[in-house]
């Protein structure tokens, strides 16, 4: 018994254990404390191929080959120099020399005077789960279809590269290629065509490039093509013979279909770090700059321009990490079709950490702000125009900050972007927070000369603040967005709700404005917006926003919830109930071909229905009592 009263344990047999430890689906070795094998069980051997007895009083480093990092050796050989626990990941190799990776526990063992006496060690063949995070990690960073580094491939590479660069006092050029005439190829052979066109391409480029050069798909017919370890001093002459043999890709024709030959020309432009810009987010544009240059070149021969002072931007402050811009899908309410995306602002850290913009957007200064929307402005358009190669025209809408009104040629950084991306002007929409304070005064010739261009102003989160008529009346918007905050009460002021809903969408019908509803996150919403006349809506029901590189695949799959005339939701049962019975909406439609009719069949209120449709003057309002009860309860 013990001082408690309660049984001893009984010891367990040194047979049983031993008898566990051969039993185990886990590799075990046991050690002396010089690390010499004395034991071994049989999962080691199943999974080594190496049997007890030719292990036993060898040291397991037998196992170790090439792959794995020095720095993780090191941690574990510090580990049993201390005398410490050890867990990690290392590549060993079985008895017929394949590789598997090891999930390995070391754990020491010693006396009652405290002196170690033997090792014990655990082993786990993880390599399904290294090799399908390693998969997972490339296709992170790999464009799917040419196989080539993506933008995030591209994000780290140059990170590494500059950094070597401003070590070394190298220069490293960083150009940007587009496929003349690639959308022709679309337009005449099909997407399939196309795609065969830059696979082609991209393997032709892999060819050319010299040992250390780099290349990366952005998306479309984009392409940026790194040079590391130039001089620079001879920089420029280097690039000179280092693109002639870039050019020759696009020298011969392509293939596709099995018969056709199809021709593709190439326009490049290129900047040099540290000449140039010093950070890759300056070094793209830059290069992009030049680009847009060289495809405004009459002479086919003059293929290639070099970033030069009329690139240069106006000086901006650095941002904190790398802007990218999400995508969230703008979608018809009636025909289901999506015509537009909002471009939403997310910065990348150096740990590649993703924040949102209510993270980063209140701590930024004003620079930062513009920088924003000029980059991101950027961003937007430039995917536009890569969609629209692929076949896909959606128009883009971007936030503007109050303070691109008070700048001085904010409307010119606006048409040079559209230009430099052949954008129509009418595709692209700025969006005005309702909340923004604007000193209507010191913006009206900036609105005045966006309007000019052609480009769409947005009234963004209509309801979240209290001069909206005001601005209505004040400023040409073309669009005004309904905020995601106005469906808060909808369950518990149902009517009261319903009623501004559709006044701000009458509103908007009178003024000529469109109407998009933001945070359709439920179908709830989605009926509601429909029935009461919103045209177009956003949502985590159809999307949440998204990289952009997803975009053109979720756009071709996409299939919308709604369907015109089926209510699914007593929420959406009751906008349309009180939609045709508050005076302000069209009567019932017939009985048979009411929306109502399916849903309220076989419950309490479908007589009430009939009875409404049959010209009771007391059933429509207990059908809304009833409808109202239901929406409450929800």
């Amino acid at each position: 018994m013990t001082d408690a009263g309660t049984p001893a344990t009984p010891p367990v047999p040194e047979s049983l254990l031993a008898l566990a430890l051969r039993s185990v689906s886990e590799g075990s070795l046991i050690t002396d404390a010089r690390g010499d094998t004395i034991y071994a069980n049989d999962a080691f051997t199943a999974i080594t191929g190496y049997n007890p007895a030719e292990v036993l009083g060898r040291n397991c480093r037998f196992l170790q080959g090439e792959g794995t990092s020095p720095s993780e050796l090191q941690r574990m050989r510090e580990a049993l120099r201390d005398q410490q626990a050890y867990q990690g990941t290392i590549l060993n190799y079985r008895k017929d020399g394949s590789p598997f990776w090891n999930r390995l526990t070391i754990t020491p063992l010693k006396d009652e005077r405290g002196i170690l006496t033997h090792y014990v060690s655990v082993q786990r063949d993880v390599t399904d789960i290294v090799e399908e995070r390693d998969r997972a990690s490339h296709d992170a960073s790999h464009d799917q279809l040419t196989g080539l580094p993506n933008r995030e491939g591209l994000r780290r590479h140059l990170r590494a590269e500059l950094a070597e660069a401003a070590e070394d006092g190298t220069t490293v050029a960083v150009a940007m290629i587009d496929l003349d005439d690639f959308k022709l190829v679309n337009d005449d052979y099909g997407h399939a065509s196309g795609d065969l066109v830059l696979v082609e391409f991209a393997k032709r480029m892999r060819e050319l490039l010299r040992r250390g050069d780099y290349i990366a798909r952005l998306g479309g017919d984009e392409f940026v093509l790194v040079f590391s370890d130039l001089s620079a001093t001879t920089a420029l002459d280097d690039l000179q013979r280092i693109l002639a043999g870039v050019h020759t890709a696009v020298e011969v024709p392509i293939e596709v279909e099995g018969r056709a030959m199809v021709n593709v020309g190439m326009s490049l432009g290129v900047a040099l770090f540290p000449k140039d810009a010093s950070t890759s987010r300056d070094l793209l544009r830059l290069a992009d700059a030049a680009l847009y240059r060289a495809k405004e070149s009459p002479s086919s021969a003059h293929w290639w321009e070099a970033a030069g002072p009329q690139d240069i931007p106006v000086a901006a402050e650095a941002l904190p990490g790398d802007l990218v811009m999400y995508m969230q899908p703008i979608v018809d309410l009636h025909s289901g079709r999506v015509r537009q995306v909002e471009a939403l602002a997310r910065l990348q850290r150096t740990d590649g950490e993703i924040e949102s913009p209510d993270r980063f957007l209140p701590t930024f200064s004003r620079g930062q702000l513009l920088q924003v929307f000029r980059e991101g402005l950027d961003q937007a358009l430039d995917w536009a125009s890569q969609w629209e190669r692929e076949g896909i025209v959606l128009n883009v809408s971007v936030n503007i900050p109050p303070e691109l009104l008070t700048t001085p040629d904010s409307a010119v950084w606006v048409r040079d972007a559209l230009q430099r991306h052949r954008m129509e002007p009418h595709r692209l929409g700025l969006e005005l927070l309702e909340t923004q304070e604007i000193d209507l005064a010191a913006s009206d010739q900036a609105v005045s000369e966006l309007v000019q261009l052609g480009v769409k102003i947005h009234l963004d989160d209509l309801s979240s603040g209290f001069s909206t008529l005001k601005r209505i009346t004040e400023l040409p918007f073309d669009v005004i967005k309904i905020d995601r905050r106005f469906f808060d009460q909808v369950h518990s002021r149902p009517l009261q709700v319903l009623t501004l809903f559709a006044a701000i969408t009458k509103l908007g019908e009178d003024f000529g404005y469109g109407v998009v509803v933001e945070g359709i996150e439920d179908m709830e919403r989605l009926e509601v917006s429909a029935v009461l006349g919103a045209g177009s809506g956003q949502g985590y029901l159809f999307a949440p926003p998204m990289a952009p590189e997803h975009v053109r695949d979720w756009v071709r799959g996409f299939d919308s919830p709604y369907r015109e005339g089926v209510l699914t939701t007593a929420l959406g049962a009751l906008a349309f109930h009180w939609t045709h019975t508050s005076g302000n909406g069209p009567e019932h439609p017939p009985l048979a071909d009411c929306p109502l009719t399916a849903f309220l069949a076989g419950s309490e209120e479908e007589l009430l229905h009939r009875a409404v449709h049959a010209g009771d003057p007391t059933a429509g309002q207990e059908l809304t009592d009833a409808l109202l009860e239901r929406v409450v309860d929800a």
